[in-house]
């Protein structure tokens, strides 16, 4: 019994990690309308977001082998906490525009170290509860993290009248309830193996050549997706019309289509070799960038960004997996780097496009055009770094 009770946790908080990391996107109409932030101001909600979700993220393994995991992963679910009752809070001070943003800029710093130091851990918790099903295991687990991510804008639509700020209170008392679990049951670290030492551990500085190309691909591809992401309810309602729920659905398909698409892909990859389906995914995202610039209607904006979804479902895992073969011995360093640069892509996308948009008045619909570029380096690297197999690399001994 207590070990169900222990996979239930770590499960469930792969998808309340998920409504809490788009709590802020979701209601992005909210924080640009009744709130009065300009495009430039939330798009820099989410710089400190990436930067403590780097940090968090390298800093994690080191933290594990110094506390223990359960430590690191009850100190993630409490800035998840702290991040959702700033969010909340802000409801209260909607009118002192300063103090408002002040809360909101402070809850996406939380969710940026709660999302970076409790992801690691209960993925490590979840391979180890079923090692011999470790790679249906964590399919399951993301594909919880998607729902939740999917929930996130229905449910803000759904609360709109009713009160927006509903939904950060819900996760709150999810989180509590969680919190609480992580401090009754038991999540032995020694069964939830420790995460060896850090990025910048004991093999050395510098990273092989091809790991670094890896580390540029999913760059570029976090950029394609977070544009998708958390621009996607202003794009469908300030420029083509379309109401707030309509946005809100259109945003939900995405993140619907993000975790249907990896549940197809490990389906798929049963009969079509992951090498063709990570080459095949950057074209559809390319395709997609175009296509989103043509949604008039609710029901082209839900079609549209489904297929976003799709296109972006299995390309970040499997980033994963090519990246971290042939360099097994320095898993945890390519691992960690790639999530760096992926948070890093995120932000240039969250970030700078309120900027420019601020800036340049160029409207969503042209830099959605723009980003093909971005996303067709994408196709090239894709093909490139799936030529061929890498041997894995041998390093010296530590002196």
């Amino acid at each position: 019994m207590i070990r169900q009770l222990e996979i239930a946790c770590i499960y469930l908080t792969g998808l309340f990690q998920g409504l809490a990391l788009v709590v802020v996107p979701a209601a992005s109409l909210i924080f640009t309308g009744t709130f009065g932030f300009s495009s430039s101001e939330y798009g820099l909600l989410f710089i400190p977001q990436v930067v403590t979700a780097i940090i968090a993220s390298l800093l994690g393994p080191s933290l594990a082998r110094r506390w223990g995991m359960k430590a690191v992963y009850r100190g993630g679910l409490f800035f998840n906490l702290l991040a959702m009752a700033l969010i909340a809070a802000s409801q209260l001070v909607a009118d002192n525009h300063h103090a408002a943003y002040i809360l909101v800029i402070f809850g996406t710093t939380f969710v940026g170290a709660g999302f970076g130091a409790t992801l690691p851990t209960i993925n490590v918790y979840a391979t180890n509860f079923f090692p011999k099903n470790s790679a249906s295991a964590l399919t399951v687990l993301h594909t919880l993290l998607g729902i939740g991510t999917a929930l996130a804008p229905f449910l803000v639509t759904v609360l709109v009248k009713m009160g927006w700020w509903i939904l950060p209170v819900a996760v709150i008392a999810a989180l509590m309830a969680l919190l609480a679990g992580a401090f009754i049951l038991p999540l032995n670290d020694e069964r939830a193996a420790v995460l060896p030492s850090g990025p910048a551990g004991e093999r050395g500085v510098f990273l092989p050549v091809r790991v670094r190309l890896f580390m540029l691909i999913v760059f570029l591809y976090g950029f394609c997706e977070t544009i998708f992401a958390n621009w996607a309810i202003i794009f469908l309602n300030k420029e083509k019309g379309v109401s707030i729920q309509g946005a809100g659905d259109a945003l939900a398909a995405f993140w619907v289509m993000v975790s249907a698409g990896r549940l197809l892909i490990s389906i798929l990859s049963v009969w079509v070799s992951p090498r063709w389906v990570y080459r095949i995914l950057p074209i559809l995202i390319t395709g997609s960038l175009v296509a989103v610039t043509r949604s008039s209607s609710p029901t082209a904006g839900i079609l549209l960004f489904a297929l976003a979804g799709l296109s972006c479902s299995g390309f970040f895992p499997l980033t994963f997996s090519f990246g971290q073969k042939g360099f097994e011995s320095i898993a945890e360093r390519v691992s960690g780097w790639i999530m760096a640069s992926y948070m890093l892509g995120y932000g240039m996308a969250a970030y700078g496009i309120g900027k420019m948009l601020e800036l340049t008045q160029v409207p969503l619909s042209s830099w959605y055009l723009n980003s093909t570029v971005i996303a067709l380096g994408v196709v090239f690297l894709s093909f490139k770094l799936t030529q061929k197999e890498v041997p894995p690399i041998s390093l010296p001994p530590k002196n």
